[in-house]
């Protein structure tokens, strides 16, 4: 189940956390990238 949190960020907000599936198998969370420099999200339309 998934929740919509465009109501709710606000630019500058710590986001929630979530696993995605990575490119080159597997899932990656961003838990395993908190207190690390930033994050970037790349979302490729298409590619599955």
């Amino acid at each position: 189940m998934s929740r919509d949190y465009t109501d709710t960020l606000k630019v500058g907000d710590t986001a929630p956390g979530f696993t995605l599936p990575s490119s080159g198998g597997g899932e990656v969370s961003l838990a395993e990238h908190r207190g690390r420099s930033a994050v970037m999200l790349v979302f490729l339309r298409g590619t599955m």
